[in-house]
């Protein structure tokens, strides 16, 4: 999965993994399934945009937030869906890379449906709370303008009660699929050379988790290109058994979630999310920028321009540096050159477009 790919992955889903909070009587479920915009007949739903916003599952609305700063997060939701839509016409939602990127990040779908679900029902937040941490915020930090207080007083409120539920969930999940760790097992990494991998070191109900599973992360997680002569990570007992927490936690909560809400409207909803969002950040690459480059010249010429301020006291910059400065420059340049090359095939899909905006629902969102 490339640059931008996994760019988009990573905010859909450390957006959505948060969860959903309800204040109390600060607005109905009605105005959260609202329509604020379609998109060639795709429907934007006010939720989805509260969400863009910064609010968790977009349960509430944050009145703080002008009805610009709202435009302007609208405008960003459009071109996703513009560009989903365009790949779809591609036929890219048919590709083999897709349906591989789709299956690597399942068992997050079903994560992320189920967590959204729980914290819904049991996360309170009142009105006065929000209103009041808006007002501490403007206190403690002068000039800082009304979203941004909005939007902090949201994390600043929510953020402890997000986690302990989080944790409770968890365990109930661990509890309810039967997940445990083999100690013994565990107690032999790092001690027996050649540990086979079909050691079973922990089990969610019938699965088990071998030790060739936790070998597998761990290679994925190691630089390309490591030296050789580094130690073997996989004989690293602490190391092993973080990496087995966090897949026992994975493999039991994806297994509640399907007990709990198997083929639920919960997660088609977030499954119709990941299909877009890896859609919209694979046309990107592959169609609308597909062709930006950066030369070895122009990388030769941005470095020398810079090299003087990135050196100190007139000392030369160490030759394994040099490398490393030049390929960042190189990804800061794609990356400048990417978005101009996005934003305007974004401007001709949008020429091309059936656009509707509801501005009477945006001083709801």
């Amino acid at each position: 999965m490339n640059r931008l790919q996994r760019k988009s992955l990573m905010l859909i889903l450390a957006a959505g993994i948060a969860g959903g909070m309800f204040v109390a009587g600060c607005a109905s479920k009605d105005v959260r399934q609202e329509t604020v915009a379609t998109v060639n007949g795709d429907a934007i739903k006010a939720a989805e945009l509260r969400e863009f916003l910064g609010v968790p599952a977009g349960v509430f609305a944050v009145a703080d937030i002008p009805v610009e700063k709202k435009k302007e997060a609208l405008d960003q939701l459009v071109a996703v869906r513009l560009l989903a839509q365009d790949g779809h016409s591609r036929g890219i939602d048919n590709t083999p890379e897709f349906k591989e990127v789709l299956q690597r990040n399942e068992q997050l779908v079903w994560i992320k449906a189920l967590l959204r679900k729980e914290i819904e029902a049991k996360l309170k937040v009142t009105n006065e709370e929000l209103k009041a941490e808006i007002a501490k915020i403007k206190k403690s930090n002068k000039g800082v303008s009304d979203a941004d207080a909005a939007l902090r007083a949201v994390k600043s409120v929510s953020g402890s009660r997000v986690q302990k539920i989080q944790e409770d969930l968890i365990a109930v999940a661990k509890k309810e699929t039967s997940a445990a760790v083999d100690p013994k097992a565990v107690a032999r990494i790092g001690k027996e050379a050649n540990l086979p991998d079909d050691v079973v070191v922990a089990s969610v109900g019938d699965d088990k988790i071998l030790y060739g599973d936790i070998k597998k992360t761990l290679r994925g997680l190691a630089p390309a290109g490591a030296p050789p002569g580094q130690p073997d990570l996989s004989k690293n007992p602490g190391l092993v058994g973080n990496i087995l927490e966090r897949e026992l936690t994975m493999r039991s909560l994806v297994a509640y979630a399907k007990k709990q809400a198997g083929g639920s409207e919960g997660y088609k909803a977030m499954r119709q999310e990941m299909e877009r969002i890896v859609l919209r950040g694979m046309t990107a690459d592959n169609v609308a920028s597909k062709n930006v480059e950066v030369t070895d010249k122009e990388i030769e010429a941005a470095y020398a321009e810079h090299a003087a301020t990135i050196a100190r006291d007139g000392k030369k910059i160490p030759v394994g540096m040099v490398a490393m400065l030049k390929e960042r420059i190189r990804t800061a340049m794609l990356n400048e050159r990417g978005k101009k090359v996005i934003d305007a095939y974004i401007d001709e899909l949008k020429k091309k477009a059936k656009i509707t905006i509801n501005d009477s629902v945006l001083p709801k969102v």
